[in-house]
């Protein structure tokens, strides 16, 4: 087949959200149903403060505001900036018309008035992301924000802040009561009060307002809020009885001590439910600018300089180039790096769940050579896409590399018809090109390939749901064949692909299949080793989105840790710059799995598994740390202070790949 451009500087995924996937893809096409906002990150090469928002995108007859969330002061000339593009019809949301839209002006020479850009700034890429409902947005966030200091705090007792981003966020949960200071609700109606561009803040102030007005009654309190949705906006997880946010932030905060301070940010329920990872990246940087200039003010209100802060963000993805280099990775660096220069900041995320699941593989490539075909399985009845990203190495050449993709084959181990064949030759850094996957006639994906911002080279493959009102792509064994010119090893990853949240979206996870990879032991266990002979490895599984240098990333353990981890507790490749770095214990027993935690309703527990869980514990170790003035030297994210107060204690040698040689000391 020969290779056309699909449009430029949208991404792949954006590509396919709203190109040939917008038809049936889960997602698309609940965004196409109504007015939409895209999301998305712009890069800058030098710093220009952007104190107003930046000037508008023009092209494909279209004219689009670009609107800036709350930012951090701090960073007065921030490289990477999330922004909103308003006023964006369902029509206009287009890969095509987006494409002409990014490609209007010259990147490098886009510049705004002064006090925008500056007249001599510029942009180096766009990152297009995942829309939120346009009725999100407010004309202005000039609203008065007040965080009022807690009047039982002696003035004299150190504070320290933690910050959460998740969803289902129960700020008026008792255990919680009297610490939450706010909350952002990215994804729920506005209320008027212009404090935040999109979504709407729920302070101190108003919490403690709602318990006098509707005393006990939680779900009264929410309704009020504004904080569970409603018929014309995504369910919130505080419908159920259990949901992430609740337990993430009960584990983190865990106590009562009015000390520790708590700023949330909720994210929009419909994008936390699409779980392979993509488009969240504008609102999570926007949620770390939130959370960073919230803690600004509340040390304000209690006459502080600043205030020492723990993050966590318990979400990931299993895709990306695990270089620490994605726009997100390098975002979130950017922003603790300068504020570790101001006061102690520390980052906890979880290393994933995917150690099992046959979502990695590593294909060594000899020059002129064929690699033996792997076999990739889609599932049957699958109503959401399915990505798998091919990653070359750090200077290989897009043009000597190939991939073919091979439908199911008629027998097993056959090989099917060819869907697509793509070659690197022609690849501009600058292009997304890409062929369509076509199946009985009919076009049922794409598989791209782009210069991402480290200058490495990625393939991505994005087939249609196994079942759809469109065109499906059929369920069975695709076989990804890939041949080299040159010498080299590439990394394959699958995204996570599973039904999360209220969405009930019907995704099932797809897998390679190598039967080289032992998958059972002699005496029947789940094997926890690579089979040194196949490609496919459980070691790469690590979640992509933690590789950054400012992230601790969080291993899970049983409940003595010390002997292994958790079956599903992902896994670095032994090669790569981001490791596990440390582990906290999930499980109470072998009958007990998970973590007992904060359920959504006050007087309720729920239990939780995942390296999820084990993040957060160690937040809140850090959080003890820092708030005792122990927290010391940052090159280790920390790390060393854990260790010299007793908190950790080293690993089993033979699980330190997967607990990272030091586990959380607890009890």
């Amino acid at each position: 087949m020969d290779a056309s451009p699909y449009p430029n500087a949208l991404g792949p995924y954006t590509a396919w959200m709203y190109g040939t996937g917008r038809s049936f893809d889960f997602f698309a096409a609940a965004r196409a149903a109504a007015p939409h906002t895209l999301t998305a990150v712009l890069e800058r090469p030098d710093g220009h403060a952007p104190t107003s928002d930046p000037e508008p995108l023009s092209g494909a007859g279209l004219t689009v505001p670009l609107v800036a969330p709350t930012l951090w002061s701090g960073l007065t000339a921030p490289r990477f900036l999330p922004v909103m593009m308003e006023g964006v019809s369902a029509q206009d949301l287009t890969s095509d018309s987006l494409s002409a839209l990014f490609q209007s002006k010259d990147l490098a020479g886009v510049s705004g008035p002064a006090g925008g850009f500056g007249p001599s700034g510029g942009l180096t890429r766009i990152s297009a992301g995942a829309p939120i409902q346009s009725d999100s947005l407010t004309p202005s966030a000039d609203g008065a924000v007040t965080l009022a200091a807690d009047p039982e705090v002696d003035p004299h007792t150190p504070l320290i802040v933690v910050g959460i981003i998740d969803d289902g966020i129960p700020f008026a949960h008792t255990a919680l009561a009297g610490r939450i200071d706010a909350v952002w609700l990215q994804g729920m109606a506005p209320d008027g009060s212009g404090r935040v561009r999109f979504g709407r803040e729920v302070t101190g102030s108003d919490i403690a307002q709602l318990r006098t007005a509707h005393g006990a009654d939680e779900d009264a309190i929410y309704r009020a809020a504004g904080a569970l949705g409603g018929v014309d906006r995504a369910a919130s997880s505080l419908i159920g009885d259990g949901c992430h946010g609740a337990h993430t932030l009960g584990e983190l905060a865990r106590g009562s001590d009015t000390q520790v301070r708590i700023i949330a940010v909720d994210l929009p329920p419909d994008t936390t439910w699409d779980t392979s990872g993509h488009g969240k990246e504008a609102l999570m940087l926007a949620a770390m600018h939130y959370i960073f200039d919230r803690a600004d003010q509340l040390a304000t209100a209690y006459g502080r300089p600043t205030l020492p802060l723990v993050i966590n963000l318990s979400y990931g993805y299993s895709g990306g180039g695990h270089d620490g280099q994605g726009v997100i990775e390098a975002g979130f660096d950017e922003l603790i790096s300068a504020r570790r220069a101001l006061a102690p900041t520390a980052f906890t995320m979880p290393a994933g769940n995917m150690y099992v699941d046959r979502t990695a593989a590593e294909l060594p490539l000899s020059a002129g050579e064929a690699a033996t075909p792997l076999a990739w399985v889609l599932p049957p009845d699958d109503r959401t896409s399915t990505f798998m990203e091919v990653w070359l190495p750090e200077g290989a050449d897009a043009a000597d590399v190939t991939m073919a993709l091979h439908g199911p084959g008629p027998a097993h181990g056959g090989l099917g018809a060819l869907a697509a064949e793509l070659s690197g030759s022609g690849a501009q850094a600058g292009d997304l090109h890409g062929v369509p996957v076509t199946w009985a006639g009919k076009t049922v994906g794409q598989v791209t390939m782009d210069c991402t911002r480290s200058g490495r080279w990625r393939i991505l493959a994005a087939l249609a749901p196994t079942e759809a009102l469109g065109d499906a792509a059929p369920c069975g064994r695709w076989h990804v064949a890939l041949s080299s010119k040159t010498d080299l090893t590439v990394a394959l990853r699958i995204q996570r692909d599973i039904s999360y949240g209220r969405g009930f979206t019907g995704a099932r996870q797809s897998h390679f299949d190598d039967p080289q990879n032992a998958l059972f032991t002699r005496e029947g266990y789940v094997n926890e080793e690579d089979t040194p002979a196949a490609v496919v490895k459980r070691a790469g599984s690590i979640n992509g989105m933690a590789t950054g240098a400012t992230s601790l990333v969080v291993g899970a353990g049983h409940r003595d840790w010390y002997t292994g981890a958790e079956l599903y507790s992902s896994a670095a490749r032994t090669t790569a710059s981001a490791q596990v770095d440390v582990s906290a214990s999930v499980s109470a027993s072998p009958a007990e799995r998970g973590r007992l935690g904060l359920a959504a309703r006050s007087g309720a527990r729920h239990r939780m598994t995942g390296t999820s869980v084990a993040a957060p514990a160690l937040g809140r170790a850090l959080r003890e740390v820092i708030a005792d003035q122990a927290a010391g030297d940052v090159s280790d994210n920390y790390l060393s202070a854990l260790s010299t107060t007793g908190k950790l204690a080293d690993a089993n040698p033979k699980a330190r790949r997967r607990l990272g040689g030091k586990g959380l000391r607890e009890g």
